[in-house]
């Protein structure tokens, strides 16, 4: 075989190998169970065998509609759809998530689920009143709710008109991958991230939620990365008590507000000021090589005198090579401190 032979055969390999990637996997490989549109998606669900082997549940193509919430309370299954032309629709005024992973019965949940994945579908929301679902007032009418999962992959999803946020990770949730995905229309945050850590957010699309694009209360050891936050109504990210993250390559576009808004953990909020927890400004993240364009801030800060970056042990968080047509604002730093620095 000659050298220009065995180039152009890796070259094609390479390209087979990057289309790989991008190609949606089949809703028929590797099932162990297809329920169709109509079908009972809980009793699939529980009818898979608790002996601890991985399984996967395909979804056809064709519209699911929800009467009720589906959880996911075993581990190692993974929920495929055949892409966007699988639709998980929530009946018109039924205020419940779409898709829990974990237990929803528990406000506090006894064991952490592991190693699910969602994929390849569309999910779409409901009307309703509430937020919050009536029988379980702890838990919140979004799209997809983590409750103290772990190795959790949510991946090519499309997610619109969620009643509170369209992806929500709460209780402890360990090492979530989020990717290819779109949030569209949430009517709270679009992504939600609560006591979280470990997530790897890259290469999804979150646009035109009624609150922030991605808000995260208590967010550790993450990377966010290239993705696009663009036309929310009020931040692109509102990073409330959060460390040691990194935001890389991202775009903010739009945003009502600041493209990043770092803050501290409430304490109270009404009646009067807005008060912070002790000590819980976001602190030691890293913003690098970002585009922010048509925000009114680049990033803004909300710091108090109990939570502020001012105090001994604070960490500043560091902003290299962002690209902005917007100011920063960094309020009252001969008190409070300046939250970010230049690196």
């Amino acid at each position: 075989m000659t050298s220009m032979m065995r180039c152009t055969l890796r070259g094609l390999a390479a390209l087979s190998l990057l289309a790989g990637a991008l190609v949606t996997v089949p809703a028929h490989a590797g099932c162990d169970a297809r329920p169709r549109p109509g079908d009972d998606l809980q009793q699939a669900l529980d009818a898979l065998p608790a002996d601890g082997a991985a399984k996967t549940v395909c979804l056809a193509a064709g519209e699911y509609r929800l009467h009720g919430l589906v959880a996911i309370r075993r581990d190692g299954v993974t929920l495929r759809g055949a892409g966007p032309r699988t639709v998980l629709r929530m009946q018109d005024g039924v205020a419940q998530p779409l898709l829990v992973v974990g237990e929803p019965a528990e406000e506090v949940p006894s064991r952490a689920i592991r190693d699910v994945t969602i994929e390849q579908m569309r999910l779409i929301g409901a009307p309703a009143p509430q937020e919050f679902m009536p029988e379980h007032p702890y838990l919140s009418n979004s799209g997809v709710v983590v409750r103290r999962g772990e190795r959790v992959t949510l991946r090519r999803l499309e997610l619109d008109a969620c009643r509170s946020a369209c992806i929500l990770t709460e209780r402890d949730t360990r090492d979530v991958t989020i990717e290819d995905s779109r949030v569209i229309g949430a009517v709270w945050d679009g992504v939600s991230f609560n006591r979280t850590a470990g997530v790897k957010m890259i290469g999804n699309e979150v646009r035109g939620n009624v609150a922030a694009g991605i808000t995260a209360e208590h967010l550790e050891d993450s990377e966010i990365r290239d993705n696009t936050i663009a036309a929310n109504g009020s931040h692109g990210i509102y990073l409330s008590d959060s460390l040691r993250n990194r935001f890389e390559g991202n775009r903010f576009e739009r945003n009502r507000h600041a493209g990043v808004f770092l803050t501290c953990a409430v304490r109270f909020r009404d009646p009067g000021p807005v008060l912070c927890w002790d000590n819980s400004m976001s602190q030691a993240n890293v913003f690098e090589d970002n585009r922010f364009e048509r925000n009114q801030y680049g990033y803004d800060v909300g710091a108090d005198r109990a939570a502020n970056c001012a105090l001994p042990q604070w960490q500043p968080n560091l902003w290299r090579g962002n690209r902005s047509d917007a100011p920063n604002r960094d309020p009252q730093p001969a008190q409070l401190g300046r939250c970010t620095r230049a690196a």
